[in-house]
């Protein structure tokens, strides 16, 4: 008779299998990448008392030759082309070992000045030189956004292996495989317009022959007029656009003053261990999802400097929680379920959403509109684009920071979140344990006339969960609470 694993054990291994399995992707040809930040030895024999045939410095790719799960024999791309046997979940895609690119808006130079040109591009784009001009007339966020910069530097210097080696200690995710950020949008995709104007609509009413005519009329030369008709029509068609949706790129400039504002407010926890702790989490969350897309410069997290439970998100990928909030958590499936949350605000969009429906978003669209029909070089619709993007600036942080997204878009929001953290083989209940622990703490935002309490968001989770019955074994879950007990700790 065949021998028989007992049931107990059977089970333990069915649960570790997501997690411990080589991928069921993998195949013979594909190029991986050693991903261990002090090297990764590859064996002679496909078993961990296997001689050592080589060690592989970190990022070394290698082709697959040979597979017997959980082991892959492989050879080096690079060097003396070794051979060995490695377990498949020490590889990754070798696209997850990329540095984090530089933050976008330190790759826009020049000036604000009013020429043609530049009207152009403001017009096209709403980016940095709107940014500009918005710190300047808001000289008491100046030190915030720094902290901003700040915030965006640390997501960069984050190495890979750190951030890989966080996942891997902490048995989360399908091991070896989608170990990836999101993708990053490129400034060639976030362009609506050419910048010769190409592929624009015409201005409504005959309005650009009317601007060429009436200034050719007044003596202004027929070149002059030309450029100013296609200023307006390209600011015309700048305000057309944000009567639909924010770009990406657009996205991205708002939420890096959306966290401007949040810092200006709370300040910056001086805790750096544990906001390295928490920048781990984020990335863990962003790499092992599938559920977040593309934006334009990336996602970044921060810990603010208050007791005050909350979590602050801005459009374009910038999640903030105080320390308040990740102190109250019990566990770092808590925490993560946090982070989730509010990154399910980003993805669906829900402070655009609110904005939108206020009257003060669309008197100073009208306003902006205005600003395009003058736009023939003398800065008007420079300065109003300014205008604009504070007013909608103000609103999203205050959407953000007061929670004023309603309960449709919070249960929402839970709903994704839970889902996130599952994605990412986190506990799914954390979310839900920590809205139903969170009236024992103090400085939690309760209900009220358009909110849930943190009890029903926590009732409306269980249907839920219930169709999500992955539960982790303890052995899986111990690294975690070492390393999340460590922070609290400090």
């Amino acid at each position: 008779m065949a021998h028989r694993l007992p049931l107990a054990l059977l089970l333990v291994c069915l649960l570790l299998a997501p997690a411990i399995a080589a991928p069921a992707d993998a195949k013979v040809g594909d190029v991986r990448a050693v991903f261990a930040k002090a090297g990764e030895v590859i064996r002679k024999t496909p078993s961990t008392l296997g001689a050592p045939a080589a060690t592989l410095g970190f990022g070394t790719q290698v082709r697959v030759l040979e597979i017997k799960a959980p082991w892959l024999r492989v050879q080096a791309l690079s060097g003396g082309g070794e051979t060995g046997w490695v377990q498949s979940w020490r590889t990754v895609e070798p696209s997850a070992l990329g540095a984090n690119p530089k933050p976008p808006h330190l790759k826009v130079t020049g000036g604000s000045g009013a020429s043609a040109s530049e009207v152009s591009a403001a017009g096209r784009q709403l980016d940095a030189k709107t940014e500009r001009g918005f710190r300047a007339s808001r000289k008491d966020l100046e030190a915030a956004y720094r902290l901003v910069d700040a915030m965006e530097a640390a997501t960069q210097a984050l190495h890979p292996a750190d951030a890989l080696a966080f996942i891997d200690s902490g048995n989360l995710g399908r091991r070896g495989r989608d170990y990836a950020r999101p993708g990053r949008i490129e400034p060639s995709q976030r362009r609506a317009n050419s910048s010769s104007g190409r592929g624009r609509p015409k201005l409504p009413g005959g309005l650009g022959g009317l601007v060429g005519r009436g200034l050719r009329e007044a003596g202004v030369g027929k070149g002059a007029a030309r450029v100013a008709e296609t200023a307006i029509g390209v600011a015309t068609d700048m305000v057309n656009q944000l009567k639909t949706s924010f770009t990406p790129e657009q996205e991205y400039f708002l939420g890096r003053a959306v966290a401007a504002q949040a810092i200006a407010r709370y300040g910056v926890d001086p805790d750096e261990g544990r906001r390295h702790y928490v920048r781990l989490v984020g990335e863990a969350v962003v790499r092992l999802t599938n559920r977040l897309p593309a934006n334009v410069g990336g996602y970044h997290f921060e810990v603010l400097d208050s007791d005050e439970i909350n979590g602050v998100s801005g459009p374009g990928g910038f999640v903030l929680v105080t320390r308040g909030a990740v102190m109250a958590c019990e566990n770092e499936c808590e925490l993560a379920g946090i982070l989730a949350h509010e990154l399910a605000h980003v993805r669906y969009k829900d402070g655009e959403a609110m904005v939108r429906k206020g009257s003060e978003f669309q008197g100073a669209l009208k306003t902006l509109g205005g600003a395009a029909a003058r736009a023939t070089g003398n800065g008007d619709f420079a300065r109003g684009l300014v205008q604009f993007f504070g007013k909608v600036v103000g609103s999203l942080g205050t959407t953000a920071m007061d929670h004023g997204y309603g309960r449709a878009l919070e249960r929402r929001a839970d709903t994704e979140g839970t889902y996130l953290i599952y994605d990412v083989f986190y506990e799914p209940h954390g979310l839900k344990d920590m809205l139903a622990r969170l009236p024992e703490h103090a400085g939690h935002h309760g209900g009220g006339a358009s909110h849930d309490t943190p009890q029903a968001r926590a009732e409306l989770l269980v249907p839920v969960l219930a169709k999500l019955p992955f539960k982790a074994p303890d052995k899986m879950l111990a690294p975690r609470k070492a390393r999340f007990d460590a922070m609290k700790a400090k």
